[in-house]
Parts: structure tokens; sequence; C-alpha cells
């Protein structure tokens, strides 16, 4: 399996959003790079997809490859999934790919979409996508309530429908699905997360995003002291 990580330097609303200090003396694609490693047989089949050649100091410092991208794929008006296309026809090889982005710190069934994948039915599964659970009192666009009603045809919480949210956290895909149609083919199985999910696309988010983090994740990081 290839594992991608698209890491392009340029963010139109947060600034050096991948690359910049978030949390903890790292940055998210520290983060993401060091769980993928973890997860990947050898750190080379970890691939750092940018257009600044400055990230292959990231890629040098962890052990992973990188691909040049073409600045035209870092473009906001490109088709996200002809990005998809293109960078996965960069990677060497006919195996699946793993392809993950860094906005998700929170993030951490990587292993288990692995097995998910490992554990289908080829014939019958052409990916496996990670979504996010959601029961909430939601309006659509015309503020109409979706599965519930409002005043006597209200419901309780535990009662609602479930929804599900696509943030494109990780996908893992056939090469012919990655390279001719995109994170989610044609015979998709869905992957659940638990985690509690902030997809950082604002500097409000990236700040509250880090706080989480440091709140979940310094107990793991701290050294044992015996009293």
């Amino acid at each position: 399996m290839k594992f991608i990580v698209p890491a392009k330097r340029g963010s139109s609303r947060v600034r050096e959003k991948n690359y910049r200090h978030f949390a903890m003396g790292q940055s998210l694609l520290d983060i993401l790079v060091t769980k993928l490693v973890r997860v990947a047989d050898h750190p080379r089949d970890v691939y750092l997809s940018s257009e600044d050649e400055a990230a292959r100091v990231v890629a040098d410092k962890f052990g992973v490859s990188f691909i040049a991208r073409e600045p035209r794929l870092t473009e906001n008006a490109y088709p996200f999934q002809s990005v998809v296309n293109e960078v996965c026809r960069q990677v060497p090889g006919e195996d699946e790919v793993m392809w993950c982005h860094a906005t998700d710190p929170l993030f951490d069934d990587h292993e288990s979409v692995v097995k998910h994948w490992a554990s289908r039915d080829p014939a019958a599964v052409d990916s496996v996508v990670v979504v996010y659970p959601i029961r909430d009192y939601i309006l659509d666009a015309n503020f109409n309530p979706m599965g519930f009603g409002f005043g006597p045809w209200h419901r309780a919480s535990q009662d609602l429908p479930m929804f599900y949210q696509l943030g494109f956290t990780c996908s893992i895909v056939t090469r012919h699905v990655a390279t001719k149609i995109g994170l989610v083919g044609r015979q998709p199985s869905w992957h659940l997360a638990s985690n509690l999910t902030v997809d950082i696309d604002t500097q409000e988010q990236f700040d509250f995003a880090a706080r989480l983090y440091e709140l979940t994740h310094s107990s793991t990081t701290r050294p044992h002291v015996d009293a």
C-alpha cells in the first residue's frame, strides 16, 4: 500500500496551515506523517505531494518520499478529483492507495481503516472511505426539519436519524479508482470515525483544534514519574 499526503504550501485562509507550528512542537504535517509511518510497511511508502521543494525537508526528516506537484494542481479552481488522479499517477506501482489529509489531527484510526480494507471482499468493495456519524437537529436549505418536527412532533435526540459527514480525512482506493475516479469508488465501504472532528479551514478552527489536541494528547506524551 502507498500512503499519499497532499501537502501544498500555500493556503488562502490559514497561512502555512500544514507546515507551521500547530501543537506540542509539531505541525499538522508532522502529526499525520508520524501516524502513517507507524502503519506503513516502510517509511518510503509514504509520499508527500507538494509544489514547494522545501517540503523535501519534512520528507527527509521522517524518511518518507517526496513527489513534486505541478503548481497548477494547487489552484483552488482546479478540480479536486483531477488533483487526486494526477498525483496518484505520479506514485510508482499498482498497489492500492491511502489518501490522507492533515486537517483532522484528532483522527487516529488509520490502522483500523487498513484492517477494514484487508477484510473486505475485493469483488464487492473498491474503496474504504472515512465518514463521521452525525445525529443532530438539522434543517434543510428551506429550514424544514430533517427527521423530526417542531412542537408536538419533536423527537428525542437519541431517536433522530443518522446522517454522515464526508470530510475526505482518509480513503483507501484501488489504483484504478485513484487514477481514474477519485477518493470514492463505485463500490465504497464506509468506515465510521469515532473521534470529535474539527476540519481546519479557518484560523479560529486551527486555534481551537490545537487546544483540543493538546488537551487530548498531553497525557500520552508526558514521561511517567513514580511517586
